[in-house]
């Protein structure tokens, strides 16, 4: 008998220890990573949520997002400068075909970096409200500015 719970501790260390050392990989059914990219001029800040129940208007839940300070003041926000593709901001420690379930939606805010002192309203350029089909639409490649493919809500830039 203490042979047998011996091997069966061992078996449940392996298995265990199997399973946390698995490594994400990326390939055409399978994304944990959202590449964001830049195509405008300027500067941009990043905020990133993932929406897990979708709202009769999804945009009242996430307008109050405003602190009226400067978005570097309100958030840690990372800065994408032009040209430039972020694939390490919306890293999701599981894939995003698996986490987003019906309704649920990956939401991105999009500032003007290049107005430090102006407040986050002032500064504010879009937002993108992508589901899981969305995102596959796009193949998990965002960029500002927003393609004809994007469901978004732009104010202005």
């Amino acid at each position: 008998m203490k042979h047998l719970n011996l091997y069966l501790v061992a078996l449940v260390v392996m298995v265990l220890s199997v399973s946390s050392c698995y490594k994400l990989h990326e390939d055409e059914g399978h994304h944990f990573k959202i590449y964001f990219e830049n195509h405008w001029n300027k500067s941009i800040y990043i905020w990133y949520d993932i929406d897990w129940h979708w709202y009769d208007n999804p945009y009242e839940n996430y307008l109050p997002l405003f602190a009226e300070k400067p978005i570097y003041e309100t958030e840690v926000c990372p800065k994408i400068l032009p040209g430039d593709v972020n694939s390490e901001l919306m890293k999701h420690r599981d894939y995003y075909e698996i986490a987003l379930q019906d309704q649920d939606s990956v939401v991105i805010s999009v500032f003007d970096a290049e107005q430090p002192d102006k407040k986050d309203s002032e500064c504010f350029l879009v937002r993108y409200h992508l589901s899981k089909e969305d995102l596959q639409k796009v193949n998990f490649h965002i960029s500002f500015p927003p393609t004809e493919a994007m469901p978004c809500d732009p104010l202005h830039y």
